[in-house]
This record gives C-alpha cells, sequence and structure tokens, in this order.
C-alpha cells in the first residue's frame, strides 16, 4: 500500500486524504495547530462552534456541498437570505438588489446608473471563464475608471480596495473583482435577494466527517505536528523530518518511520520554502509571484446587534477595519443562546501595527469607529471577546497571474503544492480548497498509474 504524507489539514488536505483513501492509499496527514480545519476552524462558543473567521457558501460552491451529501450532511445544509450593507458618509446603505444601487447617495444619479451599468455588465454577459484573459490584463483601478467612471473608482471601489489592500489597491487585476461580482451576484435567488449556504452546527460537522472517515480508512492525522523539513533524495521527495518539539516527536514515534512514497504540501508557499531545498529558481519564482495580506478579526459577543446588516463593507477609510459581519443577522441568535455574534474583520501586511496589538488593544482602537456605526454601542455590550490572526489569509496575485501559477506537479518528483496560490480565478474558499483537494488526490492516483 502506498504511503501518502500530507501536510496540512485545511479542507484542501483533508480532502485530498479522504479522496486518496477512497481509492487505496494509506495516508498520514500532519497539521501543526492543535485542531483542524485550517482557515475554516473553528472555537467553542454559547454551546455549539464558530468559525474563527466567518465563512459561509454561494449557490455556485457545488463541490462542498457535494462532498456535505457525500458524507451524510446533506440534511445540515442550509440556504439563508443574506443582507449585505454599505457604510459611508455615516449612514449605513443597503446593497443587495439594484434599487439599492441606484439608491446609493454617495454617488451623483448619473455615475449610479453608470455603476449598476457596467455591474449587470460583468455579472451577465462577462460570466464565462472565456474572459478571463480580459480581466486579467488590467488593473481594477484602471478598468472602472475607464468603464464604470472615475466616481465609481474613487467613492466606491477605491476605498473598498485601499481597505482590504492597503498599498497594492491600485495594482489588484480586475479578475479578481470580476470573479468577486460574478460569485455574489451569481448567488441571488432572482433580483433581489441574495443566499447563502452555511451547515447546520457550523463547519465543524463536516471537519469531524472528514476526520472520521479519514481515520476509518486507516489514515493517520497527527495534530499539533510540525514539519520541519521535506526530504528530498536524488531529486525525489522521500520523506518527512518533524520539529524537536515534544508533540512532533511524539507523532514520529508512533509512526516509526517517516518515509513516504508521495508528499503533498497545502502550506502557503512561504511557508513551503522554508521546510524545502533543491527547488528551481523558475518554480520560485513561480512561488513567489503571489504575495499575501494578512488578517486580523476580533470577534464579539453582544448583549444587542450593532446593525441589522449581516455583511456589512466599510467604505469609510477613516475607519480601520474593512467591514463588520454580524453572525446573527445570517443565522438566528437563539442559535447561540439569544446572544448577538460580530465579526469586525481587517485585512493588513504582517507589519501593520493592528497586526501585532493585542485583543484588548485592537477593541479599544476600534471602539470609537463602531461607534460611528452604531452611536449607541458601548462597551458595556460586550460580554466575551476572541482575537484571531491569520498571516496568510488573501493571495494577491500580479497581472496575467495565469502564466505564472505554480504547477501541482513541483519539480521535484513525487511532491505535489496545493495552496490557494493555486486556486485562479477564483479567490480562495472552502469550496475550491475541496476542488484542489479533490484535483490533486486525482493527479496523484494517475501518476502511481503510469508510473510517474
Amino acid at each position: 500500500m502506498k504511503r501518502i504524507a500530507i501536510i496540512g489539514g485545511g479542507f484542501a488536505g483533508l480532502t485530498a486524504a479522504y479522496e486518496l483513501g477512497k481509492l487505496g492509499y494509506q495516508t498520514f496527514l500532519f497539521e501543526r495547530m492543535p485542531e483542524l480545519g485550517g482557515l475554516a476552524g473553528t472555537f467553542p462558543i454559547e454551546g455549539t462552534r464558530l468559525e474563527r473567521g466567518y465563512h459561509h457558501w454561494f449557490t455556485s460552491d457545488t463541490h462542498i456541498v457535494a462532498q456535505m451529501q457525500e458524507l451524510g450532511l446533506g440534511d445540515r445544509v442550509q440556504w439563508i437570505a443574506s443582507k449585505t450593507g454599505w457604510f459611508e458618509q455615516g449612514k449605513i446603505w443597503n446593497m443587495v438588489s439594484p434599487a439599492d444601487l441606484l439608491r446609493l447617495g454617495t454617488l451623483p444619479f448619473v455615475d449610479r446608473v453608470r455603476l449598476g451599468l457596467t455591474t449587470a455588465y460583468l455579472t451577465y454577459l462577462q460570466s464565462s471563464k472565456s474572459n478571463l484573459s480580459k480581466y486579467e490584463k488590467i488593473t481594477a483601478a484602471q478598468w472602472w475608471k475607464t468603464f464604470g467612471g472615475h466616481n465609481s473608482w474613487d467613492k466606491v471601489w477605491g476605498p473598498m480596495f485601499r481597505g482590504k489592500f492597503g498599498a497594492e489597491a491600485e495594482n489588484i487585476p480586475m479578475e479578481w473583482h470580476w470573479y468577486k461580482i460574478v460569485l455574489r451576484i451569481g448567488s441571488r435567488r432572482g433580483v433581489a435577494k441574495e443566499e447563502l449556504g452555511y451547515p447546520r452546527g457550523s463547519f465543524q460537522v463536516l471537519i469531524d466527517a472528514l476526520e472520521n472517515a479519514i481515520r476509518k480508512q486507516g489514515g493517520k492525522i497527527f495534530l499539533g505536528a510540525t514539519v520541519r523539513r521535506i526530504v528530498v533524495e536524488n531529486g525525489v521527495a522521500t520523506g518527512l523530518q518533524l520539529a524537536d518539539d515534544e508533540t512532533s516527536q511524539s507523532a514520529a514515534r508512533e509512526l516509526t518511520s517517516l518515509k513516504f512514497d508521495r508528499v503533498i504540501c497545502t502550506a502557503p508557499s512561504f511557508a513551503v520554502l522554508k521546510i524545502l531545498d533543491g527547488l528551481p529558481t523558475d518554480y520560485v519564482a513561480k512561488m513567489n509571484a503571489a504575495k499575501y495580506m494578512a488578517a486580523v478579526l476580533v470577534i464579539l459577543k453582544l448583549k444587542q446587534s450593532l446593525s441589522p446588516i449581516y455583511w456589512l463593507n466599510i467604505a469609510d477609510r477613516s475607519i480601520p477595519f474593512v467591514a463588520t459581519i454580524e453572525q446573527t443577522n445570517f443565522l438566528p441568535p437563539q442559535v447561540y443562546n439569544d446572544k448577538r455574534i460580530l465579526y469586525v474583520s481587517n485585512y493588513l501586511d504582517v507589519s501593520s501595527p493592528y497586526f501585532q496589538m493585542s485583543r484588548e488593544e485592537l477593541f479599544n482602537a476600534y471602539l470609537p469607529h463602531l461607534r460611528k456605526i452604531n452611536p449607541n454601542f458601548s462597551a458595556d455590550w460586550v460580554e466575551e471577546m476572541w482575537h484571531f490572526r491569520e498571516a496568510a489569509a488573501q493571495p494577491i496575485v500580479p497581472l496575467n497571474y495565469s502564466a505564472m501559477i505554480p504547477d501541482y506537479r513541483t519539480p521535484i518528483r513525487h511532491l505535489y503544492l496545493a495552496n490557494t496560490t493555486q486556486i485562479y480565478p477564483e479567490d480562495r474558499g472552502t469550496n475550491y480548497s475541496v476542488r484542489l483537494g479533490q484535483d490533486i488526490a486525482k493527479m496523484l492516483d494517475g501518476d502511481v498509474a503510469s508510473g510517474k
């Protein structure tokens, strides 16, 4: 039986292990964190679980929904009407339907009409992936200024891009925004209603089901096990070295052998380069072509609601975060014992002072700005607070990235790379991580069959 090592216990790694187990391989999954799930990992709250980073599905997310059904969780898939908003000039503007766009008072009426027409054009006439080439050759800033007008960029999209991408805002390819618009508006049921998916019981139910299925197949999962080195002999990946900490060494003792027939690595590219030598410079250049934005999340358990909006985009750049996501405007508050759950989301560079701040420092920095959204908001509303950071939350790709994507098969034989920089033209998300894991498993199986 072929032994396959998988580095990383997010949805790509879990899915690869599950799919390979179905094909008869013995899988060994190593996750450095004490729990599985990656960016969709959860923590306990009010008798249930909640994702450390807000997650949902679009109606086009067929791979992960099918996986839920295959694992007997189809009855837990729920589609829920969501409400999106826009905060600017001290006011919340609804942003779900075309009529809402026409009421966006931060733009002159003519610009609103132009913005609506260009958005409709992208959504309904440009949704085919065959249009990728035209949108990856131009930045979003250039495209919107040319076709949507300068006001559409300066007053609407520009502030959002600066909040999410910082100094890189003017360099982001239109491809990123094009596909976001296609997915978001494509998740509407009719013109004025958006529906998003969420698993009843949180994403933890799927994480647990995958873990149980892998173990039932005979696969091994090691939590808190850090890979120090991918072992390469004569240009072939042959095994792993684990770190010297007790948890990692406990895994090494249990295994007795860290030799493997193939290795799949789902870690971020910069992390892979720290544990692997011998890659040719052209492949390393491809791995480095995409950069990463970090994310900082503060999660508040509140006595009352901040706003009536689930997903509130913050266009006011005097506010030092990019969105508030009120989970209990998506799911009923009863799921969380009638408490209100609010994410305060920020994308930034790891060098940002906000990335370095403690939970209390962040909350104190955000407090006056939360009051801009709701003047009645008070620290007394907060019953409990959590704080999570992720250095590799959002890949940033350059223009014409389709020619720079690292191949799944690395130049080192029997070593496969599978991370969010290879999900293109789509953006990162659990659905595409599931698809990535499925694709890698199928590729590896084909390679074994053909003797590659």
